[in-house]
């Protein structure tokens, strides 16, 4: 097969590697790892990204996406094309592998903070070029935030979204270990970030099994939502479906 896979820079040296040795022909671009903590803009800019690929004289197959629903980042994305998106709420289970190994990773902790070798590089070490505090600061320019300004002035605004998405702080942090994909200091990294605020460090073992059944085209139906041509995704917000075509 012939694929376009857009896919979220947190992913970069894994998918490099599995799409160089894929049985199948694919043309892959990367989208900024940040983009997410905007993610009316990112789904602007996915779709935009998926209607060049009708504008680009290449005949694809299929397009692959490498995110999960990212804050319904991803909701009512739509193309010509036939599009698989892993049946995830966000790419730490893409990076555990599946379902089933987060789930039995993160049970009892699911908002516990957790890192790996791509969300470091990309997010913290010197070489991402993203000031991370000013990035998380942008969610004043969403447009959930700014329907709450104009429906109700700037103060109460802060006041709702404060309730509305509290800050959960946790004594665990969770490093993802992906064997053989382990680059620079990206742990040591991740453990003097964790200690600096008091955290306990867990490494849980993860998986690029995922990643590598998208790119080489094993799409079950219990890992990945194939959307059909004209469909758009939408979500389900379960543990199981997490999203669906409509």
């Amino acid at each position: 097969m012939f694929l376009k896979f857009i896919c979220c820079d947190v992913f970069n040296r894994i998918a490099c590697d599995l799409v160089a040795k894929s049985p199948n022909i694919i043309d892959v671009e990367f989208v900024p790892m940040l983009a997410h903590v905007e993610p009316v803009k990112l789904n602007q800019q996915l779709q935009e990204r998926i209607n060049a690929v009708k504008e680009s004289d290449r005949s694809y197959d299929a397009i692959l996406l490498g995110f999960g629903l990212c804050g319904n980042s991803v909701i009512g994305l739509t193309s010509d094309l036939p599009m698989i998106i892993p049946r995830a709420h966000d790419c730490c289970t893409i990076h555990m592998g599946s379902k089933g190994n987060f789930l039995n990773a993160f049970e009892g902790n699911l908002s516990s903070g957790w890192g790996s070798t791509g969300y470091f590089e990309r997010t913290f070490s010197q070489y991402s070029g993203y000031p991370i505090t000013d990035q998380l600061a942008n969610y004043k320019t969403t447009k959930e935030y700014i329907g709450y300004v104009e429906q109700y002035g700037e103060e109460d605004a802060d006041y709702i979204w404060e309730t509305m998405h509290p800050k959960i702080e946790t004594g665990d942090s969770f490093y993802i270990k992906i064997d053989g994909y382990e680059y620079s200091n990206s742990y040591e990294g991740y453990l003097a970030r964790a200690e600096e605020t008091g955290k306990q460090m867990n490494v849980v073992n993860g998986s690029a099994g995922m990643l590598k059944a998208l790119v080489n085209g094993d799409w079950n139906e219990d890992m990945f939502l194939i959307v059909g041509p004209g469909q758009k995704i939408a979500g389900v917000y379960d543990l199981d479906y997490v999203m669906k075509a409509e």
